[in-house]
């Protein structure tokens, strides 16, 4: 059974994130996969402060807060979903502290990694040209790729900004459809 952590960015309950979430997790509960969704807006997340201390205390960051939750649920996921309202063209508010404490898996030595895990990108904008999720894709295929995570897919939903404005939508479809082709990730023919 693959298992999915989905890192849910947005502050707002059930919003247009979310639901675009739900829909790709039902797909990939449907083939029988294990999604697990954190709300990232109920957690006490602390910036990164630059300490470059990773891994000193036998765990990725020496910041005791909700975020060693996070990395476990990442260690044990094969996929990891990020999902984000679009904010100033880039990540949530809620979703930045996440990215910025990544760092300790790109770390020299570190003794876990994200390497070769799945990473689908998940966001909402209300801005109704596609141009605008541009930042927020540059920042993900970078963050990605420097941890060495293979990029399974994105869904940029613009048009969509209030809540519960996706309903009825072909994003949600794009996403269900996109959670039931998870399933053959990982086999052999596939990496």
């Amino acid at each position: 059974m693959k298992k999915m952590t989905v890192l849910l960015g947005s502050p707002r309950r059930g919003g247009n994130s979310e639901m675009l979430a739900d829909s790709l997790v039902r797909g990939f509960g449907g083939t029988g996969g294990e999604a697990l969704t954190i709300r990232l807006a109920d957690l006490r997340l602390g910036g990164c402060v630059d300490c470059r201390r990773c891994w000193s205390s036998g765990r990725p960051c020496v910041i005791d807060d909700d975020m060693q939750s996070v990395y476990l649920a990442l260690d044990e996921a094969e996929i990891v979903v990020f999902v984000s309202p679009l904010y100033w063209w880039s990540w949530s508010a809620q979703i930045k502290p996440v990215w910025d404490r990544l760092i300790p898996y790109g770390a020299d030595g570190a003794p876990r990694n994200l390497s070769g895990k799945g990473a689908l990108l998940l966001a909402t904008a209300g801005d109704e040209d596609s141009g605008c999720f541009e930042g927020l894709r540059f920042a993900f295929a970078r963050g990605t790729g420097y941890l060495g995570m293979t990029h399974l897919g994105e869904i940029c939903a613009s048009g969509v900004n209030a809540k519960g404005a996706i309903q009825g939508s072909e994003w949600l479809e794009k996403a269900e459809a996109l959670g039931r082709s998870l399933s053959a990730w990982g086999t052999s023919e596939e990496r």
